[in-house]
Parts: C-alpha cells; sequence; structure tokens
C-alpha cells in the first residue's frame, strides 16, 4: 500500500546514522509524475517478454549453490498472495529460499531502519518512491538496478518517475487507485446516483444516514488510513483547486505556511465531515475493521486501494461479483477536477551490502517478468506496473475503465515534495478538532509551528 510518508526531524538523524554505516550518496527524489502515459502503462501495456536476468548476475555467491534470501515487505494485507508468489518462484529456482517477513505497514519503516543501522541485512525489501527511497539511497544501502534487462519490462515514464539522482535503486512492483467503493444495493434502494462533486458525495451521506446505514466505513485506529486520506485531500485541493501547485516546495523551503493555503482548512472541514458520517468510534476501529463493516453491508461507502479486494470477496462473494461499484473521490465541486486518484504503492530494492545479490536480483527478475507481473495481479488483486500484465482483478474495477481510457488520471503525491512528515503530525492535531478540544485555527497554528520548530 502507498501512503506518502515524509521524513521528519527523527528520519532526518537517521539518515545521518545509516550514512555512517554505509557509503555516501547525494541523490534527490524527483517526485515528479507523467500520469498518462504511467497510468496508461500500467493498466494497459504490452507485453515486452520476461526477462531472463541472466547479466545480472552480482557478487555473492554461486547461485547454483542452496542460499536463503530474505525479503521484507509493508504489504501484510495480502500476505497470504505473497506467500504464493514466493513459492511459484522457489518452485522455479530450487537453489533459491525466501525468507518471507512480513510487517504491518505502520511498524515497517521503523523496523527497516533499525534493521539497517544495527548491520542486520535484509536482502531484498519494499520501498515507497520519493523519500523513503531517497532516504535510503543516501544511506548507502540500494543497489543500483539502472540497466538491469528486468528494468526494460517497465515503461520508460514510470523507471524516470521512480528515479533518484537519475539512477533506478527501485524497481517497480505495483499501482492503483485510491477511491471509493460503494455498495450499489443501498444507493439503489435510497435512489443516489453516484456522486461527482464534494457537495454531492455528502448529500448521498446524510440521506445514507437518514436511511439507517452507515455512510463511510472508517479504521482510523491505524494511524495510515487517515493519513492516507489528509495527503490525498490537501495536496489536491491546494494544487489544483488552489492552483498552488509548488505548495510543498515552498513549505520544505520555509517560504509558505499551512496558515497560508486556504486548502488546509478545506481539509480538515472535510475531515470533520468524515468523521460526522462515519462509523462509531471510527479512532478505535483498525483497517480490518472498517474493511469488515463494508463487506458485511453495514456501511455503504469506503475509501480504499484494491488492497481489501481479495477479503471482501472471502467475506461477501455475492456483494464482490455484483453489487459492488468503485468511483473517483470527489475532492471538489469542480467535476471536471476530480479524476481517478492513481499512485505507485510498493517498489522493491536490492541491499547493496547483500552477500546474495545475484539471488536476490533473480527474484527481481521473476517479479518484472509478466509470469511474475501476472501472479501478483491474481494473488494481491492489485495492478502490476510489468507491461501486459492482465487488469482484470475485480468487477467493480471495470467502473474506473472511462477514466483509464480518456486519460482522466492523476497523483496527487507527485505535488508532496517536501520531507517534512506534515501527515503523522496533522494526523494527531485533526482529532483535536474532532473532540472540539481545538479549533482549526488552533491546529494549523500548531502545525506551523511545530513545522518551524522540528524542520530547519
Amino acid at each position: 500500500m502507498k501512503r506518502q510518508l515524509g521524513l521528519g526531524l527523527t528520519a532526518l538523524l537517521l539518515t545521518a546514522a545509516l550514512a555512517a554505516c554505509g557509503s555516501n550518496g547525494d541523490g534527490t527524489s524527483n517526485g515528479g509524475n507523467d500520469t498518462a502515459s504511467t497510468n496508461a502503462n500500467a493498466a494497459a501495456g504490452t507485453d515486452n517478454g520476461a526477462a531472463n536476468g541472466t547479466d545480472d548476475a552480482a557478487a555473492g555467491g554461486d547461485a547454483s549453490e542452496p542460499v536463503t534470501i530474505s525479503f521484507m515487505h509493508f504489504k501484510s494485507d495480502v500476505t497470504d498472495g505473497i506467500n504464493k508468489l514466493v513459492e511459484q518462484f522457489e518452485a522455479e529456482n530450487p537453489n533459491i529460499k525466501v525468507d518471507v517477513q512480513p510487517v504491518k505497514y505502520d511498524d515497517y519503516y521503523t523496523l527497516l531502519k533499525t534493521k539497517m543501522a544495527g548491520g542486520d541485512i535484509v536482502d531484498v525489501f519494499t520501498l515507497n518512491a520519493g523519500g523513503q527511497t531517497k532516504l535510503f539511497h543516501d544511506g548507502g544501502y540500494l543497489e543500483d538496478l539502472t540497466g538491469k534487462d528486468f528494468m526494460a519490462n517497465f515503461d520508460a515514464s514510470v523507471l524516470k518517475d521512480q528515479a533518484t539522482d537519475g539512477k533506478n535503486y527501485i524497481m517497480p512492483l505495483n499501482a492503483g487507485p485510491i477511491a471509493v467503493f460503494y455498495n450499489k444495493q443501498i444507493f439503489s434502494d435510497l435512489g443516489i446516483e453516484v456522486p461527482r462533486t464534494y457537495d454531492a458525495l455528502m448529500a448521498a451521506a446524510q440521506k445514507i444516514k437518514d436511511g439507517g446505514k452507515t455512510p463511510f466505513a472508517l479504521g482510523w485506529k491505524d494511524g495510515w488510513t487517515l493519513g492516507m486520506w489528509l495527503s490525498r485531500d490537501l495536496p489536491s485541493n491546494v494544487a489544483l483547486v488552489d492552483k498552488q501547485a509548488d505548495f510543498f516546495d515552498k513549505l520544505e523551503k520555509g517560504e509558505t505556511k499551512f496558515a497560508d493555503a486556504a486548502s488546509t482548512k478545506t481539509m480538515i472541514a472535510h475531515a470533520q465531515d468524515l468523521y460526522k458520517f462515519g462509523n462509531k468510534d471510527q479512532l478505535g476501529v483498525d483497517y480490518n475493521g472498517a474493511v469488515d463493516l463494508f463487506a458485511k453491508g453495514e456501511a455503504a461507502m469506503m475509501y480504499m486501494g484494491t488492497w481489501p479486494l481479495a477479503d471482501i470477496q472471502k467475506k461477501n462473494p455475492d456483494l464482490y461479483n455484483s453489487q459492488m461499484g468503485y468511483f473517483p473521490y470527489p475532492f471538489s465541486n469542480d467535476e471536471s477536477l476530480n479524476k481517478l486518484e492513481f499512485n505507485p504503492d510498493a517498489s522493491l530494492a536490492v541491499n547493496s551490502k547483500s552477500e546474495h545479490k545475484e539471488a536476490a536480483l533473480k527474484f527481481l527478475a521473476f517479479m518484472a517478468s509478466k509470469e511474475g507481473g501476472d501472479a501478483w495481479v491474481k494473488n494481491t488483486n492489485t495492478l502490476s506496473y510489468v507491461k501486459g500484465t492482465s487488469t482484470d482483478i475485480a468487477p467493480a474495477l471495470k467502473d474506473l475503465q472511462p477514466y483509464f481510457d480518456n486519460g482522466q488520471l492523476y497523483n496527487s503525491q507527485a505535488y508532496i515534495t517536501t520531507t517534512i512528515d506534515w501527515t503523522t503530525q496533522f494526523s494527531q492535531y485533526v482529532q483535536k478538532v474532532f473532540f472540539n478540544s481545538a479549533s482549526p485555527d488552533q491546529i494549523i497554528k500548531d502545525m506551523d509551528d511545530w513545522v518551524s520548530k522540528n524542520h530547519k
């Protein structure tokens, strides 16, 4: 799952710790996004063939000798699917065993940084493109993948978007929409049409609430779920409604504040709306609990990526097969701006200090092949960046096809060019507004004070 993470003071201090243990680097994340070509190719590319990885052998032993590589990932929501992928890889590479280490996303980077700084080598691991990739690159922990045979199986624009200092240290793995699942039966019973503007979304929520149902399934006990929403509503509104596409760049440089952006108050107001129309105890229900509420038909809508599809299919096949739809989150009242949010999620990296690089690179080559890409789609119900892979992951995704066909796609995360971990902090402050212990103006001031104190 792609959830935006800034670096903040703590992570910047960790950079020094990482750098002290490894080689130096001076790469920068470009953070850009050629959305039309990137997403079109991610959704429906042309088969470029499976990479064989034969010229990708690196120092670290003879591939004919039995070897075990460690693979740590933050896709714990699809652990079973990833295990099936690994089993397929191991069947084709009997001399390579993969020690799979799934970690819950909220704990992932803390644990990974601790392992790296302590000399506990993880051979292959997932990273988010952007700030986190730069952090581990600067610490000297990422093998350069530029020009590897298997990298040719990805569109050039995708590789460019995920490059650091012009080179590729991570391999694109998957991407997907972040949108709103909805219960078609509830919408039909209440005479609700799919909302195309924010006001229409709130009107639908009110009608659902009046009809005795919960409008939104919220699992905000898990910090990333609230942070995921905040980190998309704000950049979408500040860049596309306020026309301040460089807001986060200026925030990084100390040239602007949250108080200077009208969309900061918009985001807080929107968060209050969701809280108002959410299930009971939103801050006590976790991600799995929210998925369960939606799967049971107790909540009419759920803002989420495609990650819960397999779980919904197990819990309610009828909902999954024919009674569930998916529509773009309408963050504004300008319908022309409310395109489909499409973000990169997990990417793969090889530890530059691995003693088993050849085996690790073989694993990446498998994941970059059409066979591996199709297996990823089948087993995780998310889209693969590998050219030519299947896009048929769930009936609900058909609702989004017109947006892919017409190029009505965008990536809000491309606007977040700051290393400030504002999402985590704002997620904490906005809860004060929910409980009426602080006003929107007060938490905005607190945010700006926090940035001034912790980001020099």
